[in-house]
């Protein structure tokens, strides 16, 4: 983010500007055109013929061309006697449109009528694009009616396509965020999962900002696409239906998706019309201080990922626990009976030895979580069969299993639905056990908020089949069971990556599988923008697996980027990071551990605003997973008192002399962490 654009944004949310006036929407007709428009959006459709988008000019930026968009929506359907046709526009005929005031705007509902039998019967397919009057987005939604028995199992909408944008860079949610250039490819990202945190894309240049999102309210799945070519980029959305969307003979999709362009800049778009929405859902509506998580998790300011139940882990965590102190997180894998990725989920008797470790660890301060997978059954574990694992699984359409394999194992695992009580049984079982027979701190479930659903077609589940807000209601019943009837005082339930519609449900999430290079996948603070006011994450990326990788300057990036984007830093082997080669890393960690402690005000239900690039002596440092950046690093948090404050983090051996908008320059310590309070 530049400064320009943080002290932008900053003032924005700290001023509570209006950013457009209230405008009044409007409709007018010309020959087989029709124009719906207010002050900010300008969008004219073809009426007769064949449907078209002629122009869409949204706050003064014209996107589209004519001609290129015929095709909104793409119907697969299902039919009694196996039929499975994938319609579109050009199957149908176009009848135009029809005008409905709202309360507060206007609808155009455009209607095409498919013929799917020979009843005499046409079924039509109606679109709706709405305007509120103050809006500068539009809004998209779909219906269809249906024959008697017949489905649709599958829909891409809405289908836009815009002139691809000269330098054109995509931003997704995957993770922290992601940008990469505007490359001739299709950008795919499913939600909800880590490649899909929140539910939007956005196409951007130094010029502006294009948006495209939805706003679904029950986290259903879907897969988000742009399409680039050299002249274009075709936006859709691919989502498996689910059964329940059909009643009395109309199939209607129980969301609206939302285009806009802000010539502010993306961050302006993710601040403005997404954030505000995640106020109105069920995951997005509760503060922290709403939320009964144990303190201990408040202060675990750094975390280390012991692996393996062996001599020279154990060692290593001891040190660890002895150097950095009271309140030093443990995620803690290859604990279990069987080697890890297999015999999903069979874990239990832990490895010889595990028990006392853990009982050493709390003793020196540290708390323990171990990992489990929330998601996983082994087909061949000892209790697929006697524990009804087959009843429990995902299935596909044509009843077969969804099949996973993992390089860390190399056996297969399938896809558990996790609507079924057989699940629920189990897990509960797991999470009750770790805390009576290891006496551990928590239970770390992985892959509830890292893996995206899966449609199930398994018509034993109490489900309709096909996609839906299963998933996502059977996840929050599960962990809602585990919370109120299992998991003891003090205990906290954790998972792997940051999927938005999950975030309440756990005490803090684990996100390290962002992914980033050097030169054309950047990391950008998108998560942090819209959530860091509700939700506690530790990491940041995965952490060298070596000695030798602690000191080349990827260690120190990870650790300052989550420091100052309000992440628990570490996340990191303990027998590296204990290493005589990382010593200087360590005590970095240590210092940046013990600063975070002063900064529970701020980032506690406090927001992240921007980033800052401090100016003066702050010379350029390269880490070769990240690329080159300066040695000196800034945020600007707002704390939930309404009071600025800059973080700021020196990665450098060396002291330097720096400035911030607003304050004096200033002298920053080597490998040392700032507070300023604006």
């Amino acid at each position: 983010m530049t400064r320009k654009s943080c002290m932008w944004l900053a003032a924005l949310l700290l001023a509570g500007t209006p950013v457009s006036a209230r405008t009044e929407t409007r409709t007018t007709r010309s020959g087989d055109r029709i124009t719906l428009a207010n002050d900010h959006v300008e969008a004219v459709f073809r009426t007769s013929e064949a449907f078209d988008i002629e122009t869409l000019r949204l706050n003064g930026r014209e996107l589209l061309e004519a001609g290129r968009n015929r095709t909104p929506w793409i119907l697969y359907y299902k039919g009694t006697q196996g039929e499975s046709p994938e319609l579109k526009p050009e199957h149908a005929l176009y009848e135009g449109v029809e005008v409905s005031d709202g309360a507060d705007g206007k609808t155009l509902r455009f209607t095409w009528q498919l013929t799917l039998d020979y009843s005499g019967k046409t079924y039509p397919v109606r679109m709706d694009v709405s305007l509120p009057d103050q809006s500068e987005l539009l809004r998209w939604n779909i219906e269809a009616d249906l024959p008697e028995g017949w489905m649709v199992t599958d829909l891409k909408f809405p289908c836009l396509a815009i002139t691809r944008p000269a330098d054109g860079k995509i931003l997704t949610t995957e993770g922290w965020g992601v940008e990469k250039p505007l490359d001739i490819a299709t950008f795919e990202a499913r939600y909800p999962s880590h490649a899909s945190a929140m539910q939007f894309i956005i196409v951007h240049n130094p010029e502006g900002a294009f948006y495209y999102g939805t706003e679904d309210r029950r986290g259903c799945g879907k897969t988000y696409a742009a399409q680039c070519t050299r002249g274009e980029v075709l936006f859709s959305d691919a989502i498996p239906a689910s059964a329940g969307w059909t009643r009395e003979g109309t199939f209607r999709l129980p969301w609206e998706s939302l285009t806009g362009y802000t010539p502010a800049g993306w961050e302006d778009a993710v601040v403005r019309w997404y954030r505000p929405f995640t106020y109105t859902t069920e995951w997005g509506s509760k503060r922290l201080a709403d939320r009964n998580i144990p303190q201990w998790c408040y202060d675990a300011d750094a975390w280390i990922r012991g692996r393996y139940v062996a001599e020279d882990t154990f060692d290593a965590v001891k040190r660890a626990a002895a150097f950095f102190g009271e309140g030093l997180g443990i995620h803690w894998y290859y604990w279990h009976n069987h080697p890890y990725d297999t015999h999903y989920p069979d874990y239990l008797p832990a490895k010889a030895g595990f028990k006392e470790m853990i009982r050493t660890a709390q003793s020196l301060g540290a708390h323990v979580t171990p990992y489990i997978n929330g998601r996983l059954w082994d087909p061949s574990a000892d209790s697929y069969r006697p524990d009804r694992g087959y009843e429990a699984s995902c299935r596909k359409r044509d009843g077969s299993l969804y099949t996973e394999i993992y390089p860390t194992s190399k056996v297969l695992n399938t896809v558990t639905c996790p609507s079924t009580d057989i699940w629920h049984e189990k897990i509960i079982n797991l999470v009750d056990r770790l805390q009576k027979e290891l006496g551990v701190d928590g239970v770390y479930i992985d892959q509830i908020s890292a893996a995206a659903p899966e449609p199930c077609w398994n018509e034993s589940h109490p489900h309709p089949v096909g996609g839906g807000d299963f998933w996502y209601d059977g996840y929050r019943r599960l962990i809602g069971k585990i919370r109120n009837g299992y998991l003891q005082p003090g205990k906290i339930l954790t998972s792997e990556e940051n999927s938005e519609c999950y975030i309440d449900l756990f005490d803090m999430l684990l996100v390290v599988n962002t992914p980033h290079n050097a030169t054309d996948c950047r990391i950008r603070p998108v998560f942090p923008m819209v959530y860091s006011d509700r939700v506690i994450t530790s990491g940041f990326t995965y952490s060298p697996l070596s000695a030798e990788g602690m000191t080349d300057g990827d260690f120190r990036y990870e650790i300052t980027k989550a420091l100052l984007w309000g992440s628990q830093p570490g996340w990191v082997d303990p027998r590296y990071l204990m290493s005589d080669e990382a010593v200087v890393e360590a005590r970095f960690l240590k210092t940046l551990m013990d600063f975070r402690r002063g900064l529970h005000d701020v980032i506690y239900g406090g927001r992240f605003l921007c980033e800052h690039t401090a100016e003066g002596d702050n010379p350029t440092m390269h880490a070769p997973g990240f690329g080159d950046e300066a040695a000196v690093l800034a945020s600007e948090w707002e704390t939930p008192a309404g009071k600025r404050v800059y973080i700021v983090v020196n990665r450098d051996e060396k002291a330097h002399k720096v400035s911030l908008p607003g304050v004096k320059p200033f002298r920053i310590e080597a490998l040392s962490g700032k507070r300023i309070d604006l």
